[in-house]
């Protein structure tokens, strides 16, 4: 069959033409060949790391699509079959009687789909052979002139063609993992050019400043994010950075101060990198916003602060009630004392009855030391532990105290006076506040935690933030790395809830 040169050029700019589209397909190049050339049926293959693989087949008929399909399901190997041949090879080869070749793995296949011949060539660019495309003929004894000629030239158009898509390819997956890195990312991600100009506002940026992206993009950093004060001072940085390329900030974790488009300012970690890309520079910068990590250090702070006034002012109250109360008892003890030692040898009647006197204040003395100690800490806490604490105080409570299951063994002092006076407290509350008779009180332990709940039916409406003593409370826990909830709805009780770790 000849083949003459005019259809060869229509040919190979009929193929070029499907090139030239913005996503050139496989099967409508081998349709374009296939036909003018008359061939019966084609594939093209692809190299890949893990060999030759099929990315289109096509045919003219039905008959063809067995041999269709036991195409698409090969992986070839350099030098396996008629593609891997080529492949090694590299140039183009012409195979008689197909059908009875053994050594190629479609053989059978073809033999019985009736291909007789096959043409193969490769398809190559500036960086080597990109693919492999075949064609199967039933009625071709040889191969047409020319053939091998033209077969080379759209061999390089077409794998220039799949070396760009490859490469364009390979474009869209790099952003496309570029995009979905920084949509994940939880820090701030602000890329910037050589301007000051924005290029990139990842999501975490956007909810952290208050900008949609596309309202970002386009405008100056400086002008965007950076508040007034500091605007000047980053635009010199820049120019000076331009002009000597001496990097003060560069790669250094610092902390400033970031502005959301609100107006409002707030505390940020900025660390800014150059990247590492051709041209005019551009910088990355990656911000964290520290507002709560200022605000859970001041809180932290003013916790230490109430806990060192608490017990200042607790030392200060024992000072007044020893100096008040049992001191001076004391002090005239050892008045009345000496007066019955001066009774003692002359007056033994006067002198029983002061000691009398002294005995019973003595004895009173006593009881209020006693009193004095049982506000600090319970007597049963330290002897018996919190079971046995809790019981006494259900029975002194002025309020119906309804006690849990309780645990019946130690914990470590600190969380066991913890445990206590939560339950102390809050039950002072619903005495005061609550408006109801009764309260309950769970203690159990859960993982590495002791939890103290107390509940009660009461008129709800507390809050921990209000109250300086369940603010003390809270404290006290936070010294222990623990965690006190109140949830108080309006008309609804109160539960407070204490996770202290053991």
């Amino acid at each position: 069959m000849s083949v003459d040169f005019a259809l060869l050029l229509r040919l190979e700019h009929a193929v070029a033409d499907i090139l030239a589209t913005p996503e050139p397909a496989g099967r409508p190049v081998l349709d374009a060949i296939g036909r003018a050339l008359g061939w019966s049926a084609g594939a093209m293959w692809q190299v890949t790391p893990g060999g030759l693989r099929c990315v289109a087949t096509w045919s003219t008929s039905d008959r063809f699509a067995a041999f269709e399909t036991a195409t698409r399901d090969l992986v070839l190997a350099r030098g396996e079959g008629l593609p891997g041949a080529v492949w090694q090879r590299g140039e183009p080869a012409w195979v008689r009687e197909f059908g009875r070749q053994a050594a190629f793995p479609r053989a059978a296949a073809a033999g019985e789909a009736g291909l007789s011949a096959a043409f193969c060539f490769p398809l190559r660019s500036a960086e080597g052979v990109e693919g492999i495309v075949e064609f199967f003929t039933s009625t071709l004894a040889e191969p047409p002139p020319d053939l091998v000629s033209t077969a080379k030239s759209l061999g390089r158009r077409i794998g220039d063609a799949l070396h760009r898509a490859r490469a364009a390819d390979a474009v869209r997956r790099s952003e496309a993992r570029l995009r979905a890195v920084l949509d994940a990312a939880l820090d701030c991600v602000v890329i910037a050019d050589a301007d000051g100009m924005v290029l990139e506002f990842n999501p975490a940026a956007c909810r952290t400043f208050g900008y949609r992206r596309d309202e970002a993009v386009g405008r100056e950093l400086a002008e965007l994010i950076v508040p007034p004060a500091l605007r000047e001072a980053h635009r010199q940085g820049l120019r000076r950075l331009l002009a000597s390329g001496e990097p003060r900030l560069l790669d250094q974790r610092v902390e400033t101060t970031g502005r959301r488009a609100d107006g409002t300012e707030f505390p940020v970690e900025l660390t800014i990198t150059r990247v590492a890309v051709a041209g005019p520079a551009v910088f990355s910068g990656y911000l964290r916003d520290l507002s709560d990590r200022h605000r859970v250090a001041e809180e932290l702070k003013a916790s230490r602060r109430r806990v060192l006034e608490a017990a200042v002012g607790e030392r200060q109250r024992l000072e007044r009630d020893l100096h008040d109360g049992a001191q001076q008892r004391l002090v005239g003890l050892g008045m009345t004392l000496a007066r019955a030692r001066t009774a003692l040898p002359d007056q033994p009647a006067r002198a029983a009855a002061i000691l009398d006197d002294a005995i019973a204040a003595l004895e009173e003395s006593a009881i209020e030391l006693r009193d004095l100690a049982r506000g600090i800490h319970p007597a049963s806490l330290t002897r018996y532990g919190l079971g046995a604490a809790l019981a006494d105080m259900a029975r002194r409570s002025p309020v119906e105290l309804r006690l849990g299951e309780l645990p019946a063994g130690r914990f470590p002092p600190a969380v066991e006076a913890t445990a206590y006076f939560v339950v102390s407290e809050a039950v002072t509350n619903v005495a005061r506040y609550a408006g109801t008779g009764t309260a309950r009180v769970d203690v159990a332990v859960s993982g590495a935690e002791l939890v103290v709940t107390v509940t009660d039916g009461g008129r709800g409406g507390a809050d921990a933030g209000l109250g300086s003593g369940l603010r003390g409370l809270a404290d006290r826990i936070a010294l222990l790395d623990g965690t006190l909830t109140v949830d108080s709805p309006a008309g609804a009780g109160t539960t407070v809830r204490a996770s202290i770790p053991l």
